[in-house]
C-alpha cells in the first residue's frame, strides 16, 4: 500500500519502523554500520543517487571515504537518529517536495536488500510502512523528542527505567549513553566522528547546537 505524501516542507517529523514480527534488523556492527551509510548517501535530491554497492564493492571505498562523499543537495535535513537491534528512530525535516517519501524509499529498499541476500531470506524485513508523527509544539516536542531518541539505547542493558529511573545506576546510565555508537548522541555531547555528517543541525532551533543546553537537559532528565 503507498502512502498518500502527507509532509509538508520545513516542517519536522519523527520517523520509526522496526522489523517485521519485531524480528532483529540488525545483528552486527556491519549491519549498523550499512543502514549508517545508507542515513548519508541516500539523502540525495540527484537523480542518479550513490549506490553504496558500488561505492564499496567496485570503488573500494572505506567507510570513512563513504561518509564524506559530496552528495548535492539533501532531501531532508536529520536531527536526530538511533539504530536499536530490532527498530529505527528519526528526526527529520522535509527540505523538498516529496523528500521524506524519497529518502525513506531508498534507505529502506536497499537496506532490506542488502539484509536479505546477506542473511539468504526473502520477504518483507520492515513491518509495513514506516511511521511518522508531524511535530506539533516545536519548542517543547523537539527537546522531548531530542531525548527520547537518544535515552532509547537505555533499553538495551535498562529495561524499564523510564518507569523508575531511580531503581538503576545512573552512572552506568550515562556510560552507556556516552558510548553508544548507533546514535547520534556523541555528537550532542561534542565527541568529533564522522557520522555527524549525517545531521544538518542549521535547519533546527538553535539548541541544537548548544552542547550545554543539551547536556543540562539529559542531567535533569536523570535527576527528576
Amino acid at each position: 500500500m503507498l502512502r498518500p505524501d502527507p509532509f509538508i516542507n520545513g516542517e519536522y517529523y519523527h520517523l520509526y519502523n522496526r522489523g517485521i514480527d519485531k524480528r532483529i534488523i540488525f545483528k552486527t556492527s556491519n549491519d549498523f554500520k550499512r543502514f549508517i551509510m545508507l542515513l548519508y548517501v541516500c539523502n540525495s535530491f540527484l537523480e542518479k543517487s550513490l549506490r553504496l554497492d558500488n561505492l564499496i564493492n567496485h570503488s573500494h571505498k572505506s567507510y570513512e571515504e563513504i561518509m564524506i562523499l559530496d552528495r548535492g543537495e539533501p532531501l531532508v535535513s536529520i536531527g536526530a537518529w538511533c539504530l536499536m537491534d530490532n527498530h529505527f528512530h528519526l528526526l527529520i525535516r522535509q527540505e523538498v517536495d516529496g523528500g521524506i517519501t524519497k529518502f525513506m524509499k531508498k534507505v529502506g529498499t536497499a537496506y532490506a536488500m542488502f539484509f536479505n541476500i546477506k542473511y539468504q531470506r526473502k520477504g518483507a524485513l520492515f513491518g509495513g510502512l514506516f511511521k511518522s508523527k508531524l511535530i506539533g509544539d516545536k519548542d517543547n516536542y523537539l527537546i522531548q523528542l531530542l531525548a527520547y531518541i537518544h535515552l532509547n539505547s537505555l533499553d538495551i542493558k535498562f529495561s524499564g527505567w523510564d518507569k523508575d529511573i531511580n531503581n538503576f545506576d545512573k552512572v552506568e546510565m550515562k556510560k552507556h549513553l556516552d558510548e553508544y555508537l548507533y546514535s547520534s548522541y556523541q555528537e550532542y555531547i561534542g565527541m568529533d566522528r564522522i557520522e555527524k555528517n549525517i545531521l544538518n543541525l542549521n535547519n533546527f532551533p538553535s539548541y541544537f547546537t548548544d552542547i550545554k543546553s543539551f547536556t543540562d537537559f539529559v542531567e535533569n532528565y536523570f535527576n527528576r
